[in-house]
């Protein structure tokens, strides 16, 4: 008979490994998602900025490649860094449950097993779709998060603003503009002082950000356009004015998620959906250990029983018989008698 147990045991060792790299991962993006943000933005080394410097050195693009650990892009970082640490945590826990249902075959462990098990999928295939697809209840949520971050948090010198600097980042990094697209700013104004002056040269309204003009026309150092004054130009007109060539249409967050998944999201995908089928042939070995008896090993037969000593019986001498031999003559007479010669004699009287 097949050992389900003994299989059972196996795959729940090897469920419980990934349960913590679920935990490790999901930890990483709900307490340390600046390092991820940050992982995408190292071309930012490579581009020229100069361009973003005005006359009196104030800054009309300034950047971060630093972004802090913690920081506050909404609550969807929190709520997806939440769905992998509860998958990782359950995954953990249905593994040792499984492991001692296995060994013991108990059955309400086996069934308590089996509905945790249930409750990781169901987690596991909503990080499937996360991973898969944009257009779903999570992605437009966060989107609707950052749009309302950006119209309240970004300024075009924002050298305070931490969002301002790692957004003007993303979007000269990754080429793309806004959240969802150029028409996600209104209002958008730059004050241009006297260096060391609170005094006012000129107040500039952008329609987008300096930043979301294209970088290989205005921040590289073999461009025409990598000015001051045609980048101002550019942020002015926005992309209504200057047309597609300048300033880049595509949204920030469409961007990136088309960049993760070309980077590793066949291999996100595959590796949850690896999980989920694993999990599934774990829950029939748990119900065929449910519905097969365990097996009883036969013990092994009773040792032979001790011989009975035996006991030496003292060996009996029985005296030997003289065999009397036969005599042809008379024996010699032991009679005392007065006639010597007839005493001797072989008469018999």
């Amino acid at each position: 008979m097949a050992r389900f147990d003994y299989v059972l045991a196996v795959t729940m060792a090897i469920s419980l490994i990934w349960g913590i790299v679920f935990l490790a991962m999901g930890t990483v993006i709900k307490f340390n998602f600046g390092k991820l943000v940050s992982a995408q933005l190292e071309e930012l080394d490579t581009l020229d900025l100069e361009s973003c410097k005005s006359a009196t050195g104030q800054s009309i693009c300034p950047v971060t490649k630093k972004v802090p650990e913690d920081i506050d892009l909404g609550d969807w970082v929190h709520l997806i860094g939440t769905f992998v640490i509860l998958s990782g945590v359950l995954v953990t826990v249905f593994s040792a449950i499984g492991f001692v249902a296995a060994l013991k075959h108990s059955t309400p462990l086996i069934v308590l097993f089996i509905v945790i098990c249930l409750g990781a999928t169901s987690v596991q295939f909503y990080l499937v779709q996360v991973a898969t697809s944009e257009e779903n209840g999570f992605h437009n949520s966060a989107k609707t998060q950052l749009k309302h971050k950006l119209n309240n948090e970004f300024t075009i010198e924002g050298t305070k603003s931490t969002f301002t600097l790692v957004f003007n980042a993303i979007q000269m990094t990754l080429g793309c503009c806004g959240i969802n697209g150029v028409r996600d700013f209104n209002n958008l104004t730059f004050v241009e002082k006297f260096p060391d002056s609170k005094q006012t040269i000129s107040t500039k309204s952008f329609a987008v950000p300096p930043s979301c003009c294209r970088k290989n026309r205005y921040f590289c150092t073999s461009c025409t356009d990598a000015n001051y004054i045609a980048l101002t130009r550019c942020a002015q007109m926005g992309a209504s004015g200057t047309g597609t060539s300048a300033v880049s249409s595509k949204g920030c967050y469409r961007v990136m998620f088309e960049q993760v998944s070309d980077n590793s999201g066949h291999t996100i995908m595959g590796i949850l959906l690896f999980i989920i089928v694993w999990e599934m042939l774990q829950i029939v070995f748990g119900i065929l250990v449910k519905f097969t008896p365990p097996v009883v090993e036969e013990p092994p037969p009773p040792p032979p029983p001790p011989p009975e000593p035996v006991v030496s019986l003292p060996k009996i001498v029985e005296p030997e018989i003289e065999e009397e031999k036969f005599v042809a003559h008379a024996r010699p007479s032991t009679f005392d008698h007065p006639d010597v010669n007839r005493i001797k004699s072989t008469e018999i009287w």
